[in-house]
């Protein structure tokens, strides 16, 4: 392999990275006022609500949308009077009622919330989420802690992240050491232990395992200790955009914390004094260009949708069309609107581009983004002739031209032995080239009603071009006859035209034509009588199905049975004689507990097999069988060890 090819592989990947990594520089959308809306409506129950936490967020929630509160003073009374109840006071609610007056501003304080939080600074053995509440909480109050309790809660985080250093113990760790100052350096390093934990998906949006609500709490904690040790945090700038995505797709969120936790969220990324994601997209999705609309919008902004300080310039580097990759633009300013400063505005229509879809790179300041519009065109009929021709297509057909839009004076007459032929081509009408749509259908629809006034038969064809761009149409009567039921008349001809990039779409009837059809076969009349024949309910009450068992099989005769029994029975018989002839040492049988026990016990463990092959089934004849099998056991052991004692005596 040569040193040219190796470098035109290196500058390939190279390239490739890089648009990789620009097409990760922007966000994909924006808080719009139609989402902040959205979340007013859900904060707005919250503001009248007796739970403290309720009330929480959505004092905080209207506080980051900007919107005044319109009841602060009940509110206000209303903390207060749980503030005063010390027998009720509990950390979880202290915090929240501090960080509800902070978010206010203009609440009366009371003492026994600082008391409350400061109580579990001072013992020993306080949760992580207590240590939270109460450090927060204290801030939120402009209580300072003195040096020596910053000391105990860095300890106290250090050990219990030593235990347990899930991703909520990490956010809880990055927000009390926000609130610690220059101590708070203790929890940089493990900023790094909760970045690698997070999932991408898709290639667009990065999460934590557990959702919206400890993806916005970690991205807050991390951001608010990162401005606090004025230090960039180990997050790329393509992470931080895929977090913001993440963030903005769960716009839907229908709960005041959630709305709340996601507002805090993307408020901390977007005032960050270190790393702000831009968001560079069309203004207006799903508008066509075209020579009436020859303006494409650009809306360039934070992801709050507030305009940019720090962009002065937006220049769109290329404009290239989806499919053949020809460029029409390179390197075009675009115009700032004179009346929103997040606006910017590009004529592509002066390029002159094709109809089609074209993807154009935006840069603004350091960020760059690809948006995709599509240029319309309008599609005019350079000509179209319909008429008939034989079936067999021994003779050329007879077609008569009609004029868009127009319809034919006369009416086309055609029996089974003919066909419907139509010819028409369609044209770029800037262009004046032949071009394709997606959608050509030539409709035949009867003209007139039954007597019971119900519409008669429709049929949609799909007309198919040739190599030319000429679309054929072409509907033998006699084989067509079964999509219309062989119901002879008059049916109007219309032409369907549709597409994406077209600005006129039209359906345009053209003309009338009278279809004779043949008689239906026996074999037609006989399928159509069974089509109209009532269906059966597929609802009603089906017949109770009832389980068949197999019938027993025959038993043999009552003389085989008891002969096969006794022939089961001849071995314990013989075992009898034999011991009457030999003669059994009853004599010598020893005469203690285990003895009896042993050979009770294996008796009863003979007479269990029996009665299990009688009615017992397997489980239950288990559950016997240990219990004597256990006792059965012990027995046999202590009597042989009495025999063996009893042989070695001797």
């Amino acid at each position: 392999m040569n040193i040219s090819l190796l470098l035109l592989i290196a500058i390939t990947q190279i390239t490739i990275c890089l648009s990789a990594n620009e097409a990760q520089q922007s966000t994909n959308s924006y808080l719009t006022v139609a989402d902040k809306a959205h979340f007013k409506k859900i904060l707005e129950p919250g503001l009248k609500s007796n739970d403290v936490s309720l009330v929480y967020y959505a004092v905080y929630g209207y506080k980051l949308l900007g919107e005044t509160l319109p009841n602060q003073k009940d509110i206000c009374d209303s903390l207060m009077k749980v503030a005063k109840d010390e027998t009720n006071l509990n950390t979880e609610k202290a915090f929240f009622i501090a960080s509800t007056w902070k978010a206010i501003g203009s609440c009366p304080n009371n003492p026994n919330i600082a008391k409350v939080l400061l109580s579990v600074v001072d013992k020993d053995g306080s949760s992580m989420l207590e240590l939270y509440y109460a450090v927060n909480g204290l801030t939120a109050l402009s209580q300072k802690l003195p040096r020596e309790k910053i000391d105990k809660v860095v300890k106290a985080m250090q050990s219990m992240l030593r235990k347990d250093d899930n991703l909520w113990n990490l956010g809880y760790t990055f927000h009390i050491a926000s609130d610690l100052g220059a101590s708070g350096v203790v929890a940089w390093d493990r900023i790094e232990d909760a970045i690698v934990q997070a999932d991408e998906v898709d290639g667009q949006y990065l999460q934590f395992e557990g959702g919206l609500s400890v993806t916005s709490f970690l991205v807050n904690g991390i951001l608010k200790l990162s401005n606090t040790l004025k230090t960039k945090p180990p997050l790329t700038t393509v992470q931080t955009v895929k977090m913001a995505n993440y963030l903005l797709s769960r716009r839907s969120v229908q709960t005041p914390k959630g709305v709340t936790n996601l507002l805090s969220a993307l408020t901390t990324m977007a005032n960050s004094d270190i790393e702000k994601p831009a968001c560079i997209t069309l203004a207006n999705e799903g508008i066509g260009i075209s020579a009436q609309q020859p303006l494409v919008t650009v809306k360039v902004c934070d992801i709050l949708g507030n305009s940019l300080t720090s962009v002065s310039k937006v220049i769109a580097n290329s404009a290239t069309r989806v499919g053949d990759d020809s460029v029409v633009l390179s390197k075009q300013s675009l115009q700032a609107s004179p009346t929103d400063k997040t606006l910017y505005t590009l004529n592509l229509m002066e390029t002159k581009p094709e109809r089609g879809f074209y993807k154009i790179s935006i840069t603004a300041g350091t960020v760059t983004n690809t948006v995709t519009v599509k240029v319309l065109c309008q599609v005019m009929v350079d000509y179209l002739e319909i008429g008939t021709g034989d079936a067999d297509q021994t003779t050329q057909p007879k077609l008569s031209r009609v004029t868009y839009p127009e319809k034919l004076t006369n009416k086309i007459e055609a029996d089974s032995q003919q066909k419907l032929v139509m010819r028409f081509l369609l044209k770029d009408g800037a262009t004046k080239k032949n071009m394709r749509t997606h959608q050509a259908f030539v409709r035949l629809s009867s003209a007139s009603t039954s007597n019971d006034g119900k519409k008669g038969h429709e049929i949609l064809f799909v007309a198919e071009p040739d190599a030319s761009h000429v679309y054929k149409f072409d509907m033998p009567v006699g084989s067509a006859a079964g999509n219309f039921d062989h119901q002879s008349g008059d049916y109007n001809v219309e032409l369907i035209v549709g597409d994406a990039i077209l600005n006129n779409p039209f359906q345009w009837k053209l003309a009338t034509v009278t279809l004779k059809f043949p008689e239906p076969t026996s074999a037609e009349r006989i399928d159509k009588s069974n089509s109209h024949r009532p269906k059966l309910d597929v609802y009603s009450t089906k017949p109770e199905i009832k389980h068949m068992f197999r019938e027993p099989e025959k038993r043999p005769p009552a003389f085989v049975s008891n002969l096969f029994t006794g022939l089961c029975l001849a071995p314990v018989l013989l075992l009898l004689i034999l011991w009457a002839k030999l003669g059994a040492n009853i004599s010598n049988f020893p005469l203690s507990v285990s003895a009896f026990t042993f050979h009770t016990g294996l008796g009863s463990i003979f007479v269990l097999f029996g009665i299990f092959w009688l009615k017992l089934n397997m489980f239950v004849t288990l559950r016997y069988l240990l219990s004597l099998g256990v006792v059965t056991f012990l027995a046999g052991n202590k009597l042989l060890s009495h025999i063996a004692h009893k042989h070695k005596s001797r």
